[in-house]
């Protein structure tokens, strides 16, 4: 009679040497549904700018010719917009994600950008892609992105969505708090990385927490805060004056730049204005979907205007 033991240990090798077949499930020794990166799946690459190697995620349709482009806040990366890329894939509509020179899977540059520069770096990514036209969208920093792109290069542009405005003065920029971050060095409780949790607008649910962890765990992965400093040195309102494109502004009522969001809708009437929510800078990753719902509408109107 075989040994119980025996038996144990071949039925574990056999375990071990099963294929992993299409049906088998991604548990590995997970006790959850947390999928990390692999919301990020398919579509990435890097193109080659001045700024070194920028990483891109494209999908949907490619005879989609106008994608929407999305530029997250700093310091964040793509990661904040992989669920409403998701949503716009299913929608039919093709995104395009940049992670900002500096953040997420992009090279460093290798001296300290302004927000013109990062502008100027897109023309490289979207030849790259050959695209020649986009409804360029910015959270906060990558707000400011893509407005300067959207003044700079508007036979580029066929539309522009700022989810948060930075359109600072030099009295607001010189006393944002942004300025002064606390130090990243790794700390044996911890707290290097729990600080990042402290002074959050409540209540938080299950999906701010998942959006803040990503803001932790990006900010430390992060070199210098680059793109801060450079939104923080930024004259917005000339390239504001300056977009010719059709624009529309997202708010969150509790966000720090919802009274500037209000300023801007009143320089710019001719742009729509909504009220996101009445969260934070975070509200939009707790509802993909009706985002995407908005930016996909919103595109679908300036291509078929009246």
């Amino acid at each position: 009679m075989v040994h119980k033991k025996l038996l144990s240990v071949v039925s574990g090798a056999a375990m071990l040497a099963l294929p992993a077949g299409a049906q088998a499930p991604l548990r590995g020794t997970s006790t959850d549904d947390w999928t990390g990166w692999g919301v990020l799946a398919e579509g990435k690459g890097y193109a080659p700018t001045a700024m070194g190697q920028v990483h891109f995620r494209d999908i949907g349709p490619r005879e989609d010719r106008h994608p929407i482009v999305l530029l997250h806040q700093s310091p964040m990366s793509m990661i904040q917009f992989a669920e409403v890329q998701n949503a716009l894939a299913d929608m039919g509509v093709r995104s395009v994600t940049v992670d900002t020179p500096g953040y997420g899977m992009s090279d460093p540059p290798n001296k300290q950008p302004s927000i013109k520069d990062y502008a100027d770096i897109l023309v490289d990514v979207f030849d790259y892609l050959k695209l020649d036209k986009v409804l360029i969208a910015g959270h906060h920093t990558g707000a400011a992105i893509a407005a300067s792109f959207a003044s700079d290069y508007p036979n580029r542009v066929t539309a522009i969505i700022m989810h948060g405005v930075p359109q600072l003065t030099a009295e607001e920029s010189s006393g944002h708090p942004s300025l002064h971050p606390k130090p990243r060095t790794p700390l044996a409780d911890g707290s290097h990385l729990s600080h990042s949790f402290q002074g959050r607008t409540p209540p938080d649910s299950a999906q701010i927490l998942e959006a803040r962890t990503w803001m932790t765990l990006t900010s430390f992965i992060s070199g210098p805060n680059l793109a801060h400093w450079a939104v923080f040195h930024y004259d917005m309102l000339p390239d504001l004056e300056a977009i010719k494109a059709p624009g529309l502004i997202l708010s969150d009522a509790n966000d720090s730049l919802h009274p500037i969001d209000l300023r801007v809708a009143e320089m710019r009437p001719d742009f729509e204005y909504v009220e996101f929510s009445q969260g934070s800078i975070f509200a939009f990753m707790t509802e993909p979907k009706r985002w995407a719902k908005i930016a996909a509408e919103y595109k679908s109107k300036i291509e078929t205007p009246e």
